[in-house]
């Protein structure tokens, strides 16, 4: 999908600012992905920059005509530590993900606990399609990252429980579709490739995995999760 630049700069724009995207045009999920790049582009620049999936779970893919995950590009801009204070934000939601930290060649070389902050709403309802959330990056907004922890190719499916304001609110497991971090790994770098967004060389990124479980309100409290073996992430929303 080929795009204005005063289109392209007021999608970006909308973005960067947390607003309602104005009126999109994509048609399919393969213009969608042709004007996520030009986006990405827009935003992050020319070098690697760290992707995620979505769309991971077997039944929502089936229920949306897909014959697998999506992938996206996130933005440098919204990387966080635990310990980060964010901005809230109304129709935020929050997502617990497993990461994984990969060389440029994309060897898993470390395990990361990431919740990520998705915000996506657009001026007209008919925009609300499935070709136009892709090429917004899948909501993509902020996510915080928790402490790296060795890489453990035999990890598949454990606990994680939130807390908010001292109470536990959720726990859920990472159920997604891809049945381990490994195979998360496998998948998201060959479609990287496939699509032309990897970029081969020295500089080490990070893949998130789709979902663990439903998202939660991105509302203002103090947030403690829990990832069982891969630590803990904290966080509050002002």
């Amino acid at each position: 999908m080929q795009t204005t630049s005063s289109t392209l700069e007021d999608i970006a724009a909308a973005i960067e600012a947390r607003q309602p995207l104005p009126p999109m045009h994509c048609s399919s999920l393969e213009m969608g992905y042709q004007l996520q790049q030009q986006l990405t582009g827009r935003i992050n620049g020319d070098e690697p920059v760290d992707l995620k999936a979505g769309v991971t779970g077997a039944a929502t893919q089936k229920q949306l005509g897909l014959d697998g995950p999506l992938i996206a590009s996130l933005y440098r801009r919204g990387k966080l530590l635990s310990g980060a204070a964010l901005s809230l934000v109304e129709g935020q939601e929050l997502e617990c993900e497993i990461g994984v930290v990969v060389d440029g060649t994309g060897n898993a070389i470390g395990l990361v606990p990431v919740v990520e902050v998705v915000y996506l709403a657009f001026s007209r309802q008919e925009d609300f399609t499935l070709a136009n959330i892709v090429a917004a990056n899948l909501a993509a907004d902020r996510y915080i990252c928790g402490e790296i922890q060795p890489w453990d190719s035999s990890l598949e499916e454990f606990d994680i429980t939130v807390s908010k304001n001292g109470s536990p609110i959720a726990t859920m497991r990472n159920d997604y579709s891809f049945g381990s971090p490994a195979q998360g790994v496998a998948w998201l770098v060959g479609e990287a490739r496939k699509r032309g967004i990897w970029k081969e060389g020295d500089a080490q990124r990070l893949l998130i995995l789709g979902t663990c479980g439903a998202p939660l309100p991105g509302d203002a409290g103090d947030y403690l999760i829990d990832f069982g073996g891969l630590g803990q992430l904290e966080f509050t929303v002002l």
